[in-house]
């Protein structure tokens, strides 16, 4: 357990390392009392987790991928309980409303219980803001370093950490040198949140505002720091490049090795993202033709602004973000078409969520193999689709993940419809939250609607809380990895 101990310290080290940009934000708005209580939480924080870090340092970490998906599952649980400080210390939250609000960040679920937000000390909306963006990094983290390299849940191998030949066969490994193995994709992530900070600035928003834009989009979260729609806030233009960003997020093309200079090339070797393209593509048009249906095409520049709309709308239902730029623009098509769509989700090495488009693949090939050896059952069929070759363990550990998100959904549906809300309002969000697409049940909300008919997130009871940052952290991690460490006949065996 001192591999695990020494990566809870470090993540924690960092994580309170990153208390620094909300001070100096506070510090820049002149609150002088957020400032104090976070440089204090701050300071000690990252003490005590150095100081149990330095404590470990020295001996020989036996990394396996036994403690290595323990690690992972307890950095998700224990950044969450680290992330809910602030909202007590700061704004004097109950315990279980921080807590929704730190596991809604870190797995940029979007779904929020704050009232009033422009009231709100800018320090700590953009320490849930920049929640949502070290859960970006976290997600890719355990993609890449985890849960690829071993294979779980039925994950190609073809990601990042085949390119820093981490040596996950060897028995013991020194607990640095795995970390300097997140370096690579750390930088990846900087780069592209910068690059993507410049191009929300040149397109017009204000710094904090393109700080806030880049944080929530490049990890596909749905987190809105104001009370106002992004339109208001926002222009046509930033909107545009906030729509694309959320779109390219769902491909993962951020984060794949490939020739950057050359972008036709990146997608001509990503097979996942064609279709991820496609998809949104796809769905773009339908709300086009939603749009045309009510009129919304009419008047002066009534076809650009509703073309980009429903881009930006499409983009972000199928990363799974939830974002619209205004009210009603999502619900123009049923729910029973976009909640589909958002439970497949995106490319499979993207910060979205859902089951992803290479699962779904493996599970076609699989069914069309069946059909096809019932008819002729001496045939040998090919397990590939659309020009991608799935392998006979991508196949077969596919299914117990959609049996897993399936039960999860269950259970949270049955849970919170035990409160107050219709069981439609129970479905939504039970679904919206497992896939961590928590704006989209905001999305659908009736106008008007009271909370004994369909309850905001701020109207849960604590119950309901804490049962929503259960069914959000499994839907953010792999189903699979987390009931693997639940395994009764293994840590009776130790």
């Amino acid at each position: 357990m001192r591999t695990v101990i020494f990566l809870l310290a470090f993540a924690s080290a960092l994580f309170f390392g990153s208390l620094a940009a909300p001070i100096l934000v506070g510090f820049a708005f002149g609150e002088a009392d957020q400032v104090v209580r976070l440089s204090i939480l701050a300071s000690s924080g990252a003490f005590v987790s150095t100081v149990v870090m330095t404590a470990s340092l020295g001996y020989r970490h036996a990394l396996t991928p036994n403690r290595l998906i323990l690690a992972m599952v307890l950095v998700w649980l224990l950044l969450a309980l680290i992330g809910t400080t602030p909202f007590v210390l700061v704004m004097g939250l109950p315990f279980e409303q921080a807590l929704f609000e730190s596991v809604s960040g870190l797995t940029t679920t979007g779904a929020s219980t704050f009232a009033a937000r422009e009231t709100m000390p800018q320090s700590i909306l953009f320490w849930r803001s920049q929640l949502e963006w070290t859960g970006g990094f976290l997600t890719l983290a355990s993609l890449f370093l985890v849960l690829s390299p071993l294979a779980i849940g039925g994950l190609p191998k073809h990601s990042v950490a085949a390119h820093w030949h981490q040596d996950l066969a060897s028995d013991r490994d020194d607990g640095v040198d795995h970390l300097k193995h997140y370096l690579p994709l750390l930088a990846a992530y900087g780069v592209a949140s910068a690059l993507v900070f410049f191009a929300f600035v040149a397109s017009g928003a204000d710094s904090l505002g393109a700080a806030h834009l880049t944080m929530t989009s490049i990890s596909t979260g749905g987190f809105n720091p104001h009370d106002a729609d992004l339109e208001s806030r926002h222009g046509l233009g930033t909107l545009a490049v906030m729509g694309l960003v959320l779109a390219l997020s769902a491909t993962s093309l951020f984060w794949q090795r490939y020739d950057l200079g050359n972008p036709a090339r990146i997608i001509w070797r990503n097979k996942e993202a064609r279709w991820v393209i496609a998809l949104i593509a796809g769905l773009t048009v339908l709300y086009i033709a939603a749009f045309r249906s009510v009129g919304g095409m009419a008047g002066p520049g009534g076809q650009a602004t509703a073309v980009i709309e429903s881009f930006f709308a499409a983009a972000s239902v199928i990363s799974t973000s939830g974002h619209e730029i205004r009210p009603g623009v999502i619900a123009l098509l049923p729910e029973v078409l976009v909640f589909s769509i958002t439970f497949l989700g995106a490319a499979v090495f993207s910060t979205a969520s859902g089951l992803k488009v290479h699962r779904l693949g493996a599970m076609l090939v699989q069914s069309f193999r069946e059909l096809s050896l019932l008819i002729y059952p001496s045939s040998i069929t090919p397990t590939r689709i659309a020009n991608a070759d799935y392998d006979e363990r991508t196949i077969v550990e596919t299914w117990p993940v959609l049996i897993l998100l399936l039960v999860v959904t269950a259970i949270g549906v049955f849970a919170l419809a035990d409160g107050q809300g219709t069981f439609e309002a129970s479905l939504l969000s039970a679904m919206a939250l497992v896939l961590n697409a928590g704006a989209l049940y905001e999305a659908y909300m009736p106008v008007g609607a009271s909370p004994e008919m369909w309850p905001e997130y701020r109207d849960f009871s604590v119950f309901e809380r804490l049962v929503g940052c259960i069914i959000m952290l499994l839907g953010r991690l792999e189903f699979v990895a987390v009931f693997a460490i639940l395994n009764l006949k293994y840590w009776l065996s130790r």
